[in-house]
């Protein structure tokens, strides 16, 4: 019997990524609990908090502590602002939208990415890409504005959010040869520590709204004090974190990203399955249609893009 060990590589790095894929999932329902209850900014300082010490391990046992010391600070301090932009509209989304909603239209950041390659990097696009990115706007624009009349503004939030997410991409593929995903993971641990920490003295105390919408409350809401099993549920978060980048990391160093990436779309399943059993979200025909053109054209989207290496994401 011949081993093949590049082929045992490819599995285990899919077996990894879609582990992670669950992790992440997991970490979005803690969110959405409580985002009722907290601000998106106190959540997001407390999971810095509990999230440093085991990703500073991930550095030890990826590139040591010495690869923490860089001369590219600003453009850390840049894809870390990016990410947490990203990561700040995608969590005020699911305070409002069905997971498998939120996630579909998240998917929409490889079009972005190749969009501002075309833009920024001056890479030439085939006309079978440009198909296929009309293909997954064309879900995006399903999910979005389903013929009902008038766009929902809470669905543009995560579109925004995969913008916001393409962008970091382009700032990471020019990082990719000098700095190592553990390295780039504890800077924006440490911007998320320091962005939230900042908002949190001048918004403290809450600022008044004239409009009752969960996004809205999530984002202005005043800071409290965790109840004690809110504060198990922080904690946790900071652990899911370090899990969850550390099977992408390993995902990413065992297999190719063009063979391994089209299994991000698995990530959708999770969440639809968790958005059922706990809050009986049932996704309707049109996002089901549009979650179907995002997933078929972002597959092959993909495929075709076998220099495309994904970030590793928080």
């Amino acid at each position: 019997m011949t081993i093949n060990y590049q082929e045992d590589k490819a599995v285990l790095g899919i077996l990894f990524l879609l582990a992670g894929e669950v992790v992440f999932s997991i970490q979005d329902v803690i969110i959405r609990s409580l985002s009722g209850s907290y601000p998106v900014f106190e959540i997001m300082f407390s999971r810095a908090v509990t999230a440093f010490i085991p990703c500073l391990i991930l550095v030890y046992f990826d590139s040591g502590f010495a690869s923490l010391k860089t001369k590219r600070i600003g453009i850390h301090i840049s894809r870390s602002l990016l990410m947490l932009l990203a990561y700040t509209f995608y969590y005020l989304g699911i305070a409002a939208m069905p997971l498998a909603d939120v996630i579909a239209l998240f998917y929409a950041s490889p079009f972005f990415v190749t969009i501002l390659s075309v833009i920024l990097l001056k890479e030439q696009i085939s006309f079978h890409r440009w198909v296929l990115l009309l293909t997954g706007f064309a879900g995006v624009v399903v999910i979005v504005h389903p013929g009902v009349g008038l766009v929902d503004p809470v669905a543009i939030l995560p579109v925004i959010s995969a913008l916001a997410y393409a962008g970091a991409v382009m700032i990471t593929r020019r990082m990719a040869n000098t700095e190592s995903a553990s390295v780039m993971i504890v800077y924006f641990i440490v911007c998320s520590f320091v962005v939230s920490g900042v908002l949190g003295l001048f918004m403290a105390d809450g600022i008044p709204t004239l409009i009752v919408h969960p996004s809205l409350e999530f984002l202005t809401r005043a800071w409290a004090f965790p109840t004690v099993s809110d504060l198990l549920k922080l904690i946790v978060l900071g652990i899911i974190a370090a899990m969850g980048l550390y099977c992408l990391s390993q995902a990413y160093r065992l297999a190719k990203s063009s063979t391994i990436a089209p299994f991000e779309y698995f990530g959708m399943a999770p969440a639809a399955l968790m958005g059922y059993l706990i809050w009986n979200e049932i996704p309707s025909l049109t996002t089901l249609i549009g979650i179907l053109f995002i997933i078929c054209s972002g597959i092959f989207l993909v495929k075709m893009e076998r220099g495309y290496k994904k970030p590793i994401i928080l």
